[in-house]
């Protein structure tokens, strides 16, 4: 069942801040985030600290959650260094692997990301964050400096959750999934079309140390409105987000779930060492049946 805004605007735990996150998102169009201002507000109104706040958000994001295969629904949510907050949800999709799975951590992460967080200070999430959305919180960079709460117990860092790591530095990297340098990717033959436009931006923002296999989609749904979806590595590679998916979970949040999908171009780097199509046409099927996907080849310059 599709959740409304108010519907999720109703999981907020008191009266004071359902008020206030109520009189903070209806000026604007709620698309998972709320800026560090309505944060401030919805906190001092309901009487929480910033922590508390990050918490208290958690029920309102899993009211998101479209958990189709597991049942169980996650939220997430993560405080930007901008001090902005951002939800994420679990999307899972019925007939496909669970390897296309977007968990919350991630899909909260992506919302940062899209939102151009060059940082995260804390994530927040109902339950302990399973191992392979602790691998992936690994490319935000120090696991010390990035603190986490469970529920109501007091903050721990990512070092806490899992130590002895394995990283991005045990592949010669520092771990940037938000700032790192990206570099050029330009189309092997551009085409003019505002829709390979789209993701071809997504590409060049997309996060690929390991493999340079940078790769973006971009959707056009039947109002005329787009949505992109960016492609981020984890070093471990099971835990990597793919495009899709992050473009579908950014449009549960945007409430345009119900919009049909009417095209999608993927944008992705020619003979790379990781293909994009297959997994991009699999989750296209499962979404927008008989929607074609459009493929244009990109190379690093």
């Amino acid at each position: 069942e599709t959740q409304t805004l108010s519907n999720a605007i109703a999981q907020f735990p008191t009266g004071a801040g359902r008020k206030a996150l109520i009189a903070a998102v209806a000026p604007v169009d709620f698309a998972g985030h709320l800026s560090s201002g309505q944060a401030r507000v919805i906190a001092e109104n309901a009487g929480l600290d910033a922590d508390g706040m990050l918490a208290a958000l958690v029920p309102m994001a899993a009211a998101y959650a479209r958990p189709a295969i597991s049942g169980f629904h996650v939220g997430a949510v993560v405080r930007g260094a901008s001090g902005a907050l951002h939800c994420g949800a679990n999307l899972e999709f019925a007939g496909t692997s669970p390897w296309h799975s977007l968990h919350a951590e991630q899909a909260a992460i992506a919302q940062a990301w899209a939102a151009g967080e060059t940082a995260i200070e804390a994530i927040a999430v109902g339950a302990a964050p399973c191992g392979l959305c602790r691998q992936f919180m690994m490319e935000l960079g120090d696991p010390a400096a990035l603190s986490i709460l469970v529920g109501g117990a007091p903050r721990a860092s990512l070092a806490d959750f899992l130590p002895q790591a394995f990283g991005p530095a045990a592949l010669g990297h520092d771990g940037g999934l938000l700032a790192a340098p990206r570099p050029t990717v330009e189309l092997e033959t551009p085409d003019g079309d505002p829709l390979t436009e789209a993701a071809l931006a997504a590409a060049r923002l997309s996060y690929a140390p390991y493999t340079g296999a940078q790769a973006g989609v971009a959707l056009r749904l039947r109002s005329g409105a787009g949505m992109t979806g960016s492609y981020a590595e984890s070093a471990a590679h099971n835990p990597s987000l793919a495009p899709l998916a992050m473009a579908l979970s950014r449009r549960v949040f945007s409430g345009l779930e119900g919009e049909d999908i009417v095209a999608a171009t993927l944008v992705a780097m020619g003979h790379a060492l990781v293909a994009h199509t297959a997994a991009a046409r699999t989750l296209l099927a499962a979404t927008a049946p008989g929607v074609r996907l459009h493929l244009r080849a990109a190379a690093r310059r």
